[in-house]
């Protein structure tokens, strides 16, 4: 099990090598148009939903170390496969090799590492190993963002190349670690599927649940719109090198190095404020980007996006424990996974009605990317309110979870 902790750093490190997010809208619609692009991202919420559930099901059942091999392939080739196409159905198969590596990783990597510490008997250190892997993770894809940004100035095709290159070392850190020995193995599944109905009796999971859906729509806002933003921010005429991407993953590799320090700090600050008043301001904190997004066409407004990350990054951790130490062992993948699946759902149908909005538009203008963002700025603003109001008592104290 020491090794397993010695690798799952490395692990989140090589799936984080990300190279193309910052340049993922611009290399789509230089291919096929805005609905197109928009679509291709919705197919990918869709199919991390078609496999998410299964997913968390065959880590229960058959383990997480063969899921994540599974998931590092899947994630790996998927990324090759879309440095390789050139046209919308190609996408469309590499979106949803994306979309299976996600989701096969989805809850199993976390669990994998809380029951590897539950053998060795160190359960307790799960939020710090958890958030200092996250931050090394993080701080890979601001590098690699930053990388991806320039290389993608002379070629956008060549961040998905070394994005698949570096992903498939994460399937050879999960074929080198061992399966962890848990007590419980999941049932049928649907009993596996009831078991998680029921454990919504707790009002903990509850909440942790809806904050997870909500936030997963919220927090890809930022991330799926700041591109064509950026685009339209800074518009020149054409050249031999596009700044748009370099300028994007600078930004973003700024955006994920905050993620870094504040995943390092989640548990401090959940020991100070509590986990729901900690993730009750990460939601303010991304609800005040969209809107600013949705409101100003400026560099400072631009500027506000560096804050994209810190919401997932502290919850990651939080929400993580919070979910492990109410739910067993033969349970948590599963639970996860239909927690990641809710919030996938709910954003893939927020992309498609984007979409829809978008047909027969010659020309994405930046008053249609404002009313998108305004849009999601002002559901955001219902779900805090929601949520505030509807916080548990346990989730309200400091300290650790039962």
């Amino acid at each position: 099990m020491e090794r397993n902790l010695r690798l799952y750093p490395a692990y989140q490190v090589a799936r984080n090598a990300v190279f193309f997010l910052p340049v993922f809208f611009l290399y789509f619609s230089s291919v096929v148009s805005v609905e197109e692009v928009l679509l291709l991202e919705a197919i990918y919420y869709v199919g991390v939903v078609v496999f998410e559930v299964p997913s968390g099901y065959m880590s229960d059942r058959f383990g997480r170390r063969l899921t994540l091999l599974i998931s590092g392939i899947l994630w790996g080739g998927g990324g090759l496969l879309l440095g390789a196409s050139h046209g919308f159905e190609s996408f469309v198969v590499g979106q949803l090799c994306l979309a299976a590596g996600q989701a096969f990783n989805s809850g199993t990597d976390s669990s994998l590492l809380y029951d590897s510490l539950e053998e060795l008997g160190r359960s307790r250190e799960f939020r710090q190993r958890e958030g200092n892997a996250h931050r090394a993770g993080l701080a890979t894809a601001a590098v690699c963002a930053i990388v991806g940004g320039l290389v993608g100035g002379f070629s956008l095709r060549m961040t998905y190349l070394l994005f698949g290159v570096a992903a498939l070392s994460g399937a050879a850190c999960a074929f080198a670690m061992r399966e962890p020995e848990r007590p419980h193995r999941a049932e049928s599944p649907l009993r596996q599927l009831v078991a998680v109905a029921y454990s919504f009796r707790n009002p903990s999971l509850r909440w942790i649940f809806a904050f997870a859906v909500g936030m997963d729509v919220l927090n890809h806002v930022p991330y799926e719109f700041y591109q064509p933003y950026l685009a339209f921010l800074f518009a020149r005429p054409e050249s031999e090198y596009s700044t748009t991407p370099a300028i994007s993953g600078l930004l973003l590799g700024g955006a994920m190095a905050g993620g870094a320090w504040a995943s390092g700090r989640a548990a401090d600050l959940r020991a100070r404020h509590g986990t729901a008043l900690t993730l009750l301001g990460t939601t303010l904190m991304q609800v005040s980007v969209i809107l600013a997004m949705g409101m100003f066409l400026n560099v400072l407004v631009a500027l506000s996006f560096l804050l994209r990350s810190t919401p997932a990054a502290i919850f990651l951790p939080l929400g993580h424990a919070e979910v492990h130490a109410r739910v067993h062992s033969g349970l948590r993948a599963t639970w996860l996974s239909v927690q990641s699946l809710g919030g996938r759902l709910a954003f893939a149908g927020t992309l498609f009605l984007a979409s829809k909005q978008l047909v027969d538009v010659e020309q994405f203008s930046p008053d249609r990317l404002f009313g998108v963002l305004r849009v999601y700025g002002a559901a955001g603003l219902v779900f805090l309110v929601v949520l505030a109001l509807t916080v548990p008592r346990a989730l309200k104290r400091s300290g650790s979870a039962p």
